[in-house]
This record gives structure tokens, sequence and C-alpha cells, in this order.
């Protein structure tokens, strides 16, 4: 399982996951019409990209492409990267003291970033924001070297979670997590796109994770929103509206 979902769970001894964004007028997780039920239909694959054209963007375009604060719901912080903001050395890839696990492990990709699960992108980013009361936004996002590149990694992304609709693991101290994962409530945005739910369980506290991926030209973008209750449709709908609209008009 991604780093992203068993870092929050081993927190609360549980997925992702305060600070203060920086507009108060922005929309709360909570905001607006009635959430839907956490019960999961099952995950349906959306058609795949055809004729993505573009041009890949390189690392510092697809920084200017991330979410900002102000994109967010209120009182959300950025989580600073160990090693591109605060200059620390990369964490082990493996420690002995580590006992995180995933089965099957194909659904360890479930939720990484997309250059984590399809190698070869040119450029990659990702950026964390914390929110109160174990709540989450994450962004990464990946550009490819042309169309078709982008969608085999969108066709794999799919078949890892259509893959993995219940499956099971342990975080880093050996604590047992149980994953699943179904459809999402997510319109199309961008060239192509698909959304998917999961639910994370750990020792009796239960966190869902709303996620969109998105394929604009040869440039994916996933963004996922974690909280134990799961967030308003239409304020993850606007924030994946946002991160496409960048995609195709990145910041010089």
């Amino acid at each position: 399982m991604s780093r992203r979902a068993v870092a929050g769970l081993s927190v609360v001894t549980v997925l992702l996951v305060g600070g203060c964004g920086t507009e108060t007028s922005s929309p709360t997780a909570s905001d607006a019409s009635p959430v839907p039920d956490v019960a999961l239909a099952p995950f349906s694959s959306a058609p795949a990209p055809t004729a993505l054209t573009g041009t890949p963007l390189d690392k510092a375009a697809l920084t200017q492409t991330v979410l900002t604060l102000s994109d967010l719901p209120a009182d959300f912080d950025i989580v600073p990267d160990p090693v591109e903001d605060l200059g620390l050395a990369p964490a082990p890839a493996t420690s002995e003291s580590d006992k995180s696990s995933t089965n099957p492990a194909a659904c360890a990709g479930v939720l990484a970033p997309i250059a984590t699960q399809v190698p070869g992108s040119v450029a990659s980013i990702s950026k964390m924001f914390t929110g109160p009361d174990f709540t989450s936004i994450d962004q990464d996002s990946a550009s490819y070297a042309d169309g078709a590149a982008a969608t085999a990694a969108f066709e794999s992304m799919q078949a890892t979670v259509a893959g993995c609709s219940e499956f099971s693991g342990t975080d880093a101290d050996g604590i047992n997590i149980t994953y699943q994962v179904g459809a999402g409530h997510q319109p199309p945005v961008g060239d192509a796109s698909f959304s998917y739910r999961i639910t994370t369980a750990s020792e009796g506290f239960t966190l869902v994770a709303d996620v969109v991926v998105a394929a604009v030209g040869p440039n994916l973008t996933q963004l996922s929103a974690t909280a134990p209750t799961p967030i308003a449709p239409e304020v993850l709908g606007s924030m994946a509206s946002t991160a496409v609209e960048r995609l195709h008009t990145p910041s010089s």
C-alpha cells in the first residue's frame, strides 16, 4: 500500500492522515449537499483515452500546476516533503524494523503516486496537505513522453484498482489494515478520467478516500481526499476541475 495510506493509519495507531488555509472564504469539506453513504458499489473502468496529444511537462512546469492552499477547503496546511523541502536524506527503501506489507502485493499500487505505479515518466511531482480531524488532501502528477505512454499508464492504474476490490496489509509497526475499493462519485474531467473510493480500517478506526485520476494530453494527475466521513462530492469535483485546468494551461 502507498506510504500516504499507511502513514496516516500509523499516526492514529491509522490512511492518510492543523494549520489554516489562506482563504477564509473557502468551502469546508462537509459543505453543500449530503455526501453518499460509505457503502461501496463495484468499481467500473472508464473508457481508455484516445488520441491524447500535447507536450509533456518538465518538472518545473508540472510543479506550477499543483493545487495550492487557496484551492482547498479551509484549515488545510502543506505537509513538507522531507527530501525536497527539508533537505533530509531519502529514507531507506527497506528497514529491518519495517513490518509493512500488502496482500496481494499488486494492490500496494492502489493510491501510490502515478510515477511509482507506472515507471517511465519524464517528470513527476507530489504534494500532501493535512487538515483537521484526520483529514488530508493529496495530489501527484506525472508526465509521459507521448499520448501512447500516458494511455498505457492510465489503463494500468485502472487495472490495479479493478483487481483490488478487497485486500489487507500491515503498517510499518505490523498493525493489521483492511482495504475495500469501489466506485467513485465524480463526473468525467480532462481528456479522460476515472474515480474510485477506498475505505481503510485498522483497530476500529476507518478512513474514506475519494480519488480522481485524470489525463490531460500526456500528463496525468491523481487527486485524493481522505477523512473519517466522505468529502462532499462537489468539493472534490471543484478541486479536480481546477487541477485539470492547470494542466491545460501551466503557469510560466
